[in-house]
């Protein structure tokens, strides 16, 4: 039954997270789904937030275009959010964790930019450097996103 629970928790989530990158879609880099995976670290655990944020690439990818950088995104993502729950847990402040998962959100573009400059043949510091922006606009939302969705986990978890 306990199986049975979490996967169907796991992919109501991931599904909640497709429709949401798919729904902001109009607004490069400024999508609620980094925020998210960021709270379910604190709702669940990292290994669903992996799983999640895995899911929710593999399936928007074949839906807005499916290639290897979705195997980029994958990793750079468990990546951050394995820096964020090993930080969380010294961390409890709200505004504390809204900075680091600002600054990982900015770590990831980073990150994401070395595979996205490998696969378009291109060098890696005039491309990350010409990506900054996105990076900034994706950090940015996050942090917005992060506290909402935080307490509206929280809330939905006390009952």
């Amino acid at each position: 039954m306990m199986m049975t629970t979490r996967l169907t928790r796991l992919a109501i989530l991931t599904a909640l997270a497709c429709v949401l990158r798919l729904t902001f879609g109009a607004f490069p880099n400024v999508k609620p789904i980094t925020a998210l995976f960021f709270v379910l670290i604190l709702a669940y655990s990292l290994a669903d937030a992996i799983v999640v944020s895995s899911l929710t690439m593999l399936v928007t990818g074949f839906l807005m275009g499916f290639s290897v950088i979705i195997l980029g995104q994958m990793i750079s993502y468990a990546l951050i959010l394995s820096l964020g729950a090993f930080i969380f847990k010294w961390l409890k402040p709200m505004i504390l964790r809204t900075l680091v998962v600002f600054v990982l959100t900015m770590f990831y573009g980073f990150i994401i930019s070395i595979f996205s400059a490998q696969l378009f043949g291109s060098q890696f510091w005039p491309f990350w450097l010409s990506g900054l922006t996105f990076d900034l606009a994706h950090a940015v939302s996050t942090a917005l996103f992060f506290p909402i969705l935080a307490t509206i986990f929280k809330n939905i978890l006390k009952t």
